[in-house]
């Protein structure tokens, strides 16, 4: 099981999915260049080139396929994952699915990023983690997300901007290349800005699913962590039931 986290963040935003997990299977948590330990990449960066980024991982320790679970930002390198080289997944299990966003958060994100090299990046991080994440019972996930991205710097930050811009592209080319790949949308029931993108993702594709999670948030893995374990291990062992299947068939 690939682990991959939201923007400005690292691996521990799993947490409260590692320990868990980590008794069910084999994990690997992965951080993003310029998040964490990781070093950040010359020049900009790009879906594709943050993908191979990834792969050079896998390939370094020999995993040639896995399951892979993300949230926010995880999401979008999932879905262009599955785009690059959906013959390395076996599943995905999408949090806080970014897919695309209401018009009005829309003008937002165009405002912030026409502003983005003269304005501190913090405080366009906190203005929009009170965008995300708005209500009292979101506080713990914002304030996790906001502590996190103090360590990213202004010139990461820009770098990533410039990316998710266009973030609403990548869920369409990759459903320009069909796949069967299995997955699983969990979203908070009071993701207001990215819930209505993760329906329409459900929609158009004939082998994904939408469990919503009463009470949470974007960062549904924090909000109700139990809840989302508990989603995430039965698609996860569903998964190996079926693969199961079909091997003694």
């Amino acid at each position: 099981m690939v682990f991959l986290h939201g923007v400005g963040g690292s691996h521990l935003i799993f947490y409260k999915q590692a320990r868990l997990f980590k008794k069910n299977m084999n994990c690997l948590f992965i951080n993003f260049p310029g998040h964490g330990k990781s070093k950040s990449l010359d020049g900009d960066y790009s879906y594709t080139a943050i993908v191979h980024k990834v792969i050079e991982v896998l390939d370094h320790l020999q995993i040639s396929k896995c399951h892979l679970i993300g949230i926010s930002l995880g999401t979008i390198i999932m879905n262009e994952f599955s785009r690059v080289a959906p013959e390395r997944i076996s599943s995905m299990i999408l949090g806080g699915a970014v897919i695309s966003w209401k018009p009005w958060t829309d003008f937002l994100f165009k405002l912030a990023y026409t502003i983005r090299h003269l304005v501190p990046y913090m405080l366009l991080y906190r203005i929009f983690a009170g965008i995300l994440m708005p209500r009292r019972n979101h506080k713990y996930s914002r304030e996790f997300f906001i502590t996190a991205a103090t360590k990213v710097g202004q010139p990461e930050f820009i770098k990533w901007a410039d990316l998710l811009i266009n973030a609403q592209t990548v869920f369409t080319k990759a459903l320009d290349q069909a796949n069967d790949i299995p997955k699983l949308y969990i979203m908070g029931a009071e993701d207001h800005v990215f819930l209505d993108g993760a329906k329409f993702a459900v929609s158009m594709e004939s082998n994904s699913r939408l469990e919503t999670i009463p009470q949470s948030g974007h960062v549904c893995n924090i909000d109700q962590a139990e809840a989302f374990n508990r989603l995430s291990l039965a698609f996860i062992n569903q998964q190996a039931q079926i693969n199961s299947n079909k091997t003694t068939a």
